[in-house]
């Protein structure tokens, strides 16, 4: 080993010569010799050094301008979302002014339908009692018709034997006094049959034109009926058929929906009882057309009704932002949606019922439960203030409360649950399929 190192420092003696350094203190003096070797070890490890230096620092910077670069991809991104909530956010506010335009002509449309079917009603009113005043002027006709023929043949009688008597032919013979006399009384009777034929003819003249006046009406007012009809197929047309869609998206059996409705409320004052009776008094034969329109009236009032009843309007009205939706969350389900706004945002009932519950239920903070008719309920969390009490019954969008931060909540937001038959159902199939026209 000694030899090998011996002939390494003789190699390198050309390049890196022997160096003697002297270390000096107060007390003494010592002198410390690097061989070529030695000197070579020490070079090579100052050089290891400064390499490791050099690469560390560049490590450094270089670590330092990706930390600046993805702070600026995150700052990027982040600029991006919120630009792209923002987008969202609008996009949704336009959204829901053409949901509320179009509820709007939906509610005009259904007020048409109101409007124009008490007008129908009052006009086929006036209809049959006009033709029924119709029929007596023609029986009044009639019978002065007859009057004046009578009086005609009683004047033609009176004729007759004026001249029989003015002859002298008459059944027997009278003295010149006894004629003057029956002469005299004829002449008043003819005067009073001519005044009476005369006012007989003036009368039915009247009458006729009595007569036509009324047909006239009859005529126009079928034809303002004929126009109402026609206008109330369209505005039927045009809320028809949003309610059925909206309740078949619901994905409940509608048929049974309806029966049931149609069960319940059977001869409460809607529009099958009614317009039998008074809509059809009258009417020479039955209106097919007629009779289809007032039965699909009545379904419309049916399905409206059934809608009402269901969970189908939006609870929260102001501008809003889901925060958490319907399903697992965190290993446990998640039974409603969130909707995030400003504390004390109203919040409405989605459906007509009775108040079931209203006050503090731990984990829920301030809390409203309705029950509703087919088996739903719906349920408000986490609200600042409450407007109801328990039993009392609401209508949909009766306000009930305020958006709140009670309970185990992270911000201001509405806890919106629905459920049928005590199991929980994704409140947005419902907020869905009443979207267009809630």
């Amino acid at each position: 080993m000694s030899r090998l190192v011996k002939a390494v420092n003789a190699s390198l003696a050309r390049f890196l010569p022997e160096q003697t350094l002297t270390l000096k203190t107060r007390v003494d003096q010592r002198e410390l010799t690097l061989s070529p070797f030695t000197r070579l070890l020490l070079l090579s490890g100052t050089t290891l050094a400064i390499g490791w230096l050099v690469v560390a620092t560049s490590a450094t910077i270089s670590s330092s301008f990706e930390s600046d670069n993805a702070q600026a991809r995150s700052d990027s991104l982040q600029d991006a979302y919120e630009l792209r909530l923002a987008e969202l956010a609008a996009e949704r506010d336009a959204f829901a002014v053409q949901t509320q335009a179009m509820q709007d002509r939906f509610s005009l449309a259904l007020q048409q339908v109101s409007t124009q079917q008490d007008e129908l009603i009052d006009a086929m009113t006036v209809q049959n009692e006009q033709e029924i005043t119709l029929f007596a002027l023609q029986r009044k006709l009639n019978s002065v018709t007859a009057e004046r023929n009578a009086a005609q043949a009683g004047l033609d009688g009176l004729q007759a034997e004026f001249a029989a008597s003015s002859a002298g032919t008459g059944p027997r013979e009278s003295t010149e006094h006894e004629l003057k006399v029956t002469v005299n009384a004829l002449n008043a009777v003819l005067d009073e049959t001519l005044q009476t034929r005369d006012a007989s003819i003036e009368y039915t003249n009247t009458l006729e034109a009595q007569i036509e006046e009324a047909a006239q009406r009859v005529k126009l007012d079928a034809q303002r009926r004929d126009r109402m009809i026609a206008q109330l197929e369209e505005a039927v047309l045009v809320s028809f058929g949003p309610l059925e869609t909206m309740l078949e998206r619901t994905g409940l059996d509608v048929d049974s929906l309806i029966a049931n409705v149609r069960r319940n409320y059977s001869g409460s004052g809607g529009l099958s009882g009614a317009l039998d009776e008074a809509a059809f008094l009258g009417m020479d034969a039955p209106d097919l057309r007629l009779e289809a329109l007032m039965r699909d009236l009545d379904t419309v009032q049916i399905y409206n009704i059934t809608a009402a009843k269901l969970p189908l309007a939006i609870p929260v009205q102001t501008t809003f932002r889901y925060s958490s939706s319907f399903g697992p969350r965190n290993g446990r389900l998640h039974k409603g949606v969130d909707m995030a706004g400003a504390t004390g945002s109203p919040i409405y009932a989605t459906a007509d019922g009775v108040v079931n519950f209203a006050g503090w239920q731990t984990g829920y903070g301030n809390v409203v439960k309705i029950t509703h008719e087919f088996g739903f309920e719906t349920v408000y969390a986490h609200l600042n203030k409450i407007h109801v009490t328990k039993g009392q019954r609401v209508s949909r969008e009766d306000r009930i409360a305020d958006m709140g931060n009670t309970g185990r909540s992270s911000g201001p937001h509405l806890h919106y649950e629905v459920r049928t038959n005590g199991n929980a159902v994704n409140p947005m199939n419902y907020i869905k399929a009443g979207q267009n026209v809630f």
